[in-house]
């Protein structure tokens, strides 16, 4: 993913937390304010109908007096003092045949009583019903019986509006709106700097992540915190350490494996073995004849000049047929082909590798004669076998080689080999002879043996058909 690409990832994740963490304190605040609206509503709702149960008793109690000494005018009195609370929407009082005595409405008087429903006429005790009243809104309607010594005179009728509440609630409703507003905005600011701290560690891991597909493992970012983000921040720097640790082993045995072994190694340990055990490998011998005399005649700097060009060429050529590079010799190189990683045609690589080797040196000495300089030339020798392969030193220092008979044939043959020959022994001659053209050059003596080995020289190898 390209660099703005992670780049969008990150803001829209930010963008994404900063809106979930908005959306839930809103959510949360609306659905308190809610509840504390609806709770204020339902306690204003009981205290009115409280203060008009009160003002009903009061009224109906001085009714009962004039209901018995049948005045009128003191039953119109107390309804006109009743009207003048704001919160009274009407008062009737009426006689026990529900015959009008006194009304809100004057012109009501002296009519009998309609009850609309859900408004029911007075029973043996108070009734409060809540009605809708059309325009006038939401009224709480309390029905009073009026009786003395348990004989009914009549009944009153109280309508209490719920303006007031509605008028206090809705003025609530306002100071909530914005308090809700003013607690949504410190939200939202509070989301976007939260959202900010936790998506901060996040740039920083996408910001490592690029310098390491860049191949800087160095890098190491501090653990801020001991939550989700923090481990995960403690485990990037873990695999940081384990790509860097794999690294510098992949550049430490490149040095004498091609760098493809390498990665198949990596691939798989397991196939790795670096302990000692028996293994069929083919071991090649090079050195430089006549190296001694001319090393004699050639400055220390040219000597060195001219064993880094033989090195570089030896140990490309080894590593590009998938050999491993054993050791240097002085004047030579020690590479096996079939370890650390197996290779059924061991034997083939080691000499196709070694033709490479002698038309290299052909090339580099003709360059030498070009600009002045002597010649040189090598002998190569090759030896197929059962070798003991593994990491042999101390803890300090340790290397992989390979140790055994064959091991020493293959260096004899080396000895043994003449200016440009490649010399290899009759067990490799055996594994290449259906791709190798060869020519035998009989028995010969070796040190170190004492009967003596067929050797045979390599002519090159046949195309395939």
């Amino acid at each position: 993913m390209s660099e703005f690409g992670w780049q969008g990832v990150v803001r829209s994740l930010k963008v994404k937390l900063s809106l979930l963490i908005t959306g839930v304190l809103m959510l949360a605040i609306v659905l308190v304010a809610v509840v504390l609206l609806r709770q204020q509503q339902d306690s204003l709702r009981d205290e009115m109908t409280k203060r008009g149960q009160a003002i009903a008793q009061n009224l109906a109690s001085g009714a009962k007096t004039s209901l018995l000494q049948n005045d009128d005018l003191a039953l119109n009195v107390l309804v006109r003092d009743a009207m003048k609370d704001g919160d009274v929407a009407y008062v009737i009082i009426t006689d026990e045949r529900r015959k009008v005595r006194a009304h809100s409405e004057v012109g009501q008087t002296g009519v009998l009583l309609a009850r609309a429903a859900p408004l029911a006429f007075v029973a043996d005790r108070l009734v409060v019903t809540r009605f809708e009243a059309g325009n006038r809104g939401a009224i709480i309607d309390f029905a009073v019986p009026l009786t003395f010594r348990k004989v009914r005179l009549g009944a009153l009728y109280l309508g209490f509006s719920e303006a007031a509440i509605v008028a206090a609630v809705g003025r609530a409703r306002q100071e909530a709106a914005l308090v809700t507003l003013g607690m949504v905005s410190l939200g939202l600011a509070a989301a976007v700097g939260l959202a900010t701290l936790l998506s901060r560690p996040i740039f920083r891991l996408v910001d490592a992540t690029r310098e390491i597909a860049k191949g800087n493992f160095s890098v190491a970012l501090p653990v801020t915190s001991r939550d989700e983000v923090g481990a995960l921040t403690q485990a990037f720097n873990q695999m940081t350490r384990s790509l860097r640790e794999k690294e510098l082993i992949k550049r430490a045995f490149s040095r004498y494996v091609a760098r493809e072994v390498v990665e198949e190694v990596l691939k798989d340990p397991d196939s790795l073995h670096l302990k000692g055990a028996r293994r069929e490998v083919s071991v090649l011998f090079c050195d430089v004849r006549g190296f001694t005399t001319m090393s004699e005649r050639l400055s220390p700097e040219r000597v060195v000049s001219f064993l880094n060009d033989f090195y570089t060429l030896m140990i490309g050529l080894t590593f590009k047929h998938d050999g491993t590079l054993d050791k240097f010799l002085g004047d030579g190189i020690m590479a096996i082909f079939g370890a650390p990683i197996a290779h059924p045609d061991h034997a083939l690589r080691a000499v196709r590798a070694a033709l490479d080797m002698q038309a290299g040196i052909t090339r580099l000495s003709a360059e030498r004669v070009a600009r002045g300089e002597e010649p040189i030339a090598i002998g190569i020798g090759i030896n197929a076998g059962e070798v003991v392969a593994g990491t042999v030193g101390t803890e300090e220092r340790m290397e992989y080689t390979v140790i055994g008979d064959n091991v020493n044939l293959a260096s004899r043959l080396t000895a043994n080999a003449k200016t440009g020959q490649i010399l290899v022994s009759r067990r490799t001659r055996d594994l290449v002879e259906a791709a190798v053209d060869v020519r035998s050059l009989g028995k010969i003596r070796v040190k170190g043996k004492d009967d003596e080995v067929d050797v045979y020289e390599v002519l090159g190898v046949r195309e395939p058909a």
